[in-house]
């Protein structure tokens, strides 16, 4: 038995869900980005 009404937990479910995904893949790729940019040598061995 299924109306077309929503009911008041589902969107909130649905927009937390999305909310957690959301900064999780932006973390994911911040991290990466992050780690793309950093040299492959550290300074120390580049230095000397």
């Amino acid at each position: 038995m299924k109306t077309d009404e929503p009911t008041f937990r589902s969107p909130v479910v649905r927009h937390a869900i999305s909310l957690v995904v959301g900064l999780a893949v932006g973390v994911f790729f911040h991290y990466l980005l992050f780690r793309l940019t950093l040299p492959v040598q550290p300074f120390i061995y580049v230095a000397f």
